[in-house]
């Protein structure tokens, strides 16, 4: 009877143990409380200060729409990042999105598309972001259970609201409309446009 007694009170234990774990887990991200993107690996570590304009987008950012709808788009390598935190445009640069390359992804969908697209030879730079100001659906822990098991140490995830390109790029893919960069009113306050030649008004003969 006293083992009986003794078995039932450590599965007890480890069932709230279990609901411990999962509960902290769980804890919603609220962007607005925590605007200085703290950055994450595999330890949480201080956040630096605000991210420099050119590193918004990172070699791999997760959209999460109003709906819980997850898009995925992925840029090429940016090679080792020392940073120079130090430097004051952090408005982030056009880099001509398109909604081509939002990818929507099924639920189900995230660990496998992680463990194919995420590279070993460089770092792994990953930004997560809503226009939503708390992440509290299920699709966003997977994504963040995904990431934690995925990531090596040396690459890092930031959670960020959606920039001003993103948030448009992502309504014309969502309305499947015509795209144009050029014929949208952008506000100049919220979206740099650094390498756009200037267009040179033609020399009269």
């Amino acid at each position: 009877m006293a083992r009986i007694f003794i078995g039932f009170m450590i599965c007890f234990l480890l069932l709230n143990c279990s609901k411990k774990e999962n509960h902290e887990k769980d804890i919603p991200y609220i962007i607005s409380q925590n605007n200085k993107e703290k950055v994450q690996g595999k330890d949480t570590i201080p956040p630096p200060p605000p991210i420099p304009g050119y590193l918004y987008y990172g070699t791999n950012t997760f959209i999460i729409d109003k709906n819980s709808k997850i898009y995925y788009s992925q840029r090429n390598e940016i090679g080792h990042i020392c940073g120079n935190w130090e430097r004051n445009d952090t408005i982030p640069y056009f880099i001509n999105l398109q909604p081509k390359d939002l990818i929507e992804i099924p639920a189900n969908n995230i660990s496998d598309l992680i463990k194919a697209n995420y590279k070993d030879n460089f770092r792994n730079i990953t930004f997560i972001a809503s226009k939503l100001d708390t992440l509290d659906s299920k699709i966003y822990f997977d994504l963040i259970n995904a990431l934690k098991s995925s990531l090596k140490e040396n690459d890092l995830y930031f959670i960020r609201r959606t920039t001003q390109e993103e948030d448009t790029v992502l309504k014309y893919k969502e309305t499947n409309g015509y795209y144009n960069s050029e014929q949208i009113k952008w506000d100049k306050n919220r979206i740099t446009f650094p390498f756009i030649k200037p267009k040179l008004e033609k020399i009269k003969d």
